[in-house]
């Protein structure tokens, strides 16, 4: 896992105490580094400082001993140094370069050693920027100091006196102050974790009980809890900001549950109303088939008596009486079918029929009709029957009202085209009309109740119902109902089925 992975992953308590302890340990690291390097140059500096003003009483005490060639006395004078133990040894040379005395101390093994020999010439090397007149009269080593100061008498050189100085002490002074100075960095940072964490706590504690709070309404789906605010940062802020949007939601969800409750009544009223609807339907409907059919009955028997036949004025009456009562019991046959729909009530009796059957019958009802209005209808149906699952009654319904209509709106000396398929596992029965066809943005309502959209629709006789419960009887048969137009190009009403076969198989399985 990467380490932004891992940061996204952590909680605001972890990243603020990984903050703090990375800019801790940087800054303790740089801090630490810087001291130990000034520290140690300062050491360096102050036993150069000791060391030169050692070496110039040194010198002013052996330049009688040079003066007058006295190396016995020159070696008691530097032998005081054995006092020191820093000094490993302390060399006298004459103007011209020899070794008038010396001091030497035992060394260990691995002590450095200052060579004197000027055959190698390495001493002098290392001092000729002093003997050019240079201020460097110095050497620091790993683990050593050379130090070289002329010795005058009245601005006269009369020899050079050297020290060999160990820096095992300051070393060791200086181990010692890295130790103080890493335990004392030690100590801050357990201090800056302490912090961290405290500081953590109380920055993400806030969000935590945010946090909880959003996880809580989450499940119990309740705004009516509130947040303390303790303080006054961008934290205070967020969470003032939350509790003004649970207080906006608990107004919303009240709202809501109100407008559930009305809107639960509302449809209780239209859904009592529409019941209240249907029955008046069904009751009046009754009702008015009775006198209806005894109308419809006399006016038969008017127009076929043959011993009292009736003139030409009174049978042109009657016919209109009969025309008049047939298309009003249709209209009442259809009000009750559409309350059964409404109602739930209209129930079908899905058998195994042959669709082409119940087509060729529902075209001898409109034919004549379709001949007084000039219109040819062509069918392109199978050689073979085609077998379908439906109500044999419901579907002739359901033809014959799709070929009414593509009558009744088709133009002057249209054609009507019937065409029956089997294809996808489905048996799709079209009727295509060569009609004025309907507006694209006017198909949704098309299977609304009381919906007409001919232009000469009140010269038309229908209600607007059929093509509602037309849809719904196919439905109940477990097909749909589909449709598409083109303005000026007619209508097509396509009726999809399930074949027997599907049926059968399904009813096995």
């Amino acid at each position: 896992m990467s380490l932004s992975s891992i940061y996204q992953h952590a909680s605001i308590r972890r990243k603020i105490l990984a903050i703090v302890l990375l800019t801790a340990l940087i800054t303790a690291v740089f801090t630490l580094v810087f001291f130990l390097a000034t520290d140690y140059r300062h050491q360096k500096q102050t036993l150069l400082e000791q060391s030169r003003v050692l070496s110039k009483i040194l010198a002013s005490n052996v330049s009688a001993a040079i003066v007058y060639q006295d190396p016995g006395t020159a070696r008691e004078i530097l032998a005081a140094l054995r006092e020191k133990d820093d000094v490993i040894g302390a060399y006298i040379f004459t103007a011209d370069y020899r070794l008038f005395a010396d001091y030497r101390r035992q060394l260990p093994q691995n002590q450095t050693k200052l060579s004197t020999d000027k055959r190698d010439g390495e001493f002098w090397r290392q001092f000729s920027a002093t003997l050019n007149g240079q201020s460097v009269d110095h050497i620091f080593r790993s683990d050593s100091l050379d130090l070289l100061v002329p010795v005058r008498i009245d601005q006269r050189l009369i020899g050079y006196l050297a020290l060999h100085l160990s820096l095992a002490e300051l070393i060791y002074n200086f181990r010692y102050t890295a130790l103080e100075a890493l335990s004392a960095m030690l100590l801050a940072m357990l201090i800056a974790v302490l912090l961290a964490r405290w500081l953590g706590y109380k920055i993400s504690r806030p969000l935590l009980r945010l946090t909880s709070k959003i996880e809580q309404i989450s499940r119990n789906n309740s705004f009516n809890s509130r947040l303390k605010v303790d303080t006054f940062d961008e934290t205070g802020t967020l969470i003032k900001t939350f509790n003004t949007m649970l207080e906006r939601l608990e107004q919303h969800e009240l709202n809501k549950n109100a407008l559930i409750v009305n809107l639960s009544h509302a449809k209780w009223e239209a859904e009592r109303a529409s019941q209240a609807k249907s029955e008046f339907l069904s009751h009046m409907s009754h009702e008015l088939r009775t006198p209806l059919n005894a109308i419809i009955g006399f006016s038969q028997l008017l127009e076929s008596d043959q011993k009292e036949p009736l003139d030409e004025d009174k049978k042109d009456s009657v016919s209109h009486i009969l025309s008049a009562g047939l298309h009003l019991l249709d209209l009442i046959s259809e009000l009750l079918d559409l309350s059964a729909v409404e109602s739930g009530k209209l129930t079908v009796c899905i058998d195994e029929i042959d669709c082409q059957s119940v087509i060729a019958e529902a075209l001898e009802l409109i034919g004549h009709h379709a001949k007084a209005q000039g219109i040819s209808i062509q069918c392109r149906l199978p050689e073979q029957p085609v077998p379908v699952n439906a109500d044999r009654l419901r579907l002739k319904q359901c033809v014959l009202n799709l070929l009414s209509n593509a009558v009744k709106y088709n133009r002057p000396h249209g054609e009507v085209t019937v065409l029956v398929e089997q294809k996808d596992n489905k048996v799709r029965i079209a009727v295509k009309d060569t009609g004025a066809g309907i507006a694209a943005d006017k198909l949704a309502l098309l299977f609304q109740p009381f919906t007409r959209f001919h232009q000469d629709q009140e010269s038309i006789e229908g209600t607007g119902i059929g093509l509602l419960i037309t849809k719904h009887m196919v439905e109940l048969m477990g097909g749909s109902l589909a449709v598409s137009s083109r303005i000026d190009r007619g209508s097509e009403f396509t009726i999809t089925l399930n074949p027997a076969e599907a049926q059968s198989t399904n009813e096995l399985n």
